[in-house]
């Protein structure tokens, strides 16, 4: 059987291509699943040219949600510069988030259950920290959360998200998807009534509570 031709390309490219393979191949195998045999064969590489760029399957794994978790981060920041209210941003956030899980399901990678080793679960703690803190900041921006909230309502929210793609997925049509979205939708913005709006905190809220100066009569 002869071994796979490979064409010179600069080392740092040569290591971008490596690394998109990489994901491609993980995203759809899984950790477990996936040997460097497969990625090197995906690539069109030898074995000992993969391991030139990195150590270990696990190495290049953890470099692999590195890449993947900062695009996340850069998608959901993305968000926060689009206007509308709470139900806009939560709709925009479940379509988004279907259409990135349709490209790559990347998410399969941060959300599974594979246990890999020490190192890699706490590289994806970390990222799902800051994805949890940055989707609830960009979703629940009208009310008021403490760091500890926004992380456990990002978390929630990332599981809602993954599901609701999922059915996305599978739905029959638009109108189907867009009854999916509307139902998401309503149960998450209504969840969230039991947080303080954001424009009503601290001395605003005071003012509200306070009553209006009568007007004089003779001054109209």
């Amino acid at each position: 059987m002869s071994s796979p031709t490979t064409s010179r390309m600069p080392r740092e490219q040569r290591r971008s291509q490596l690394l998109r393979l990489a994901t491609e191949v993980f995203t759809e195998k899984g950790y477990q699943a996936t040997s460097m045999d497969h990625i090197a064969t995906a690539a069109g590489v030898t074995k000992p040219v993969l391991y030139q760029h990195f150590r270990s399957k696990e190495a290049l794994y953890v470099e692999v949600l590195d890449v993947i978790g900062e695009a996340m981060l850069v998608e959901v920041r993305d968000m926060a510069g689009r206007g509308g209210d709470a139900e806009d941003r939560v709709r925009l956030g479940m379509r988004r988030f279907y259409e990135l899980m349709s490209l790559k399901n990347s998410l399969r990678l941060f959300t599974g259950h594979e246990v890999v080793s020490d190192e890699v679960k706490e590289r994806v703690t970390r990222i799902l920290d800051e994805m949890s803190i940055e989707l609830a900041g960009v979703l629940l921006s009208y009310r008021a959360l403490s760091t500890g909230q926004a992380r456990i309502l990002g978390r929630g929210l990332i599981g809602i998200a993954q599901t609701t793609a999922q059915q996305l997925h599978d739905a029959a049509d638009d109108e189907e998807r867009d009854e999916i979205l509307s139902t998401v939708t309503a149960v998450v913005v209504d969840g969230l009534t039991g947080f303080t709006p954001v424009e009503q905190t601290g001395a605003e809220r005071a003012d509200a509570d306070d009553p209006a100066p009568e007007q004089d009569a003779s001054h109209p």
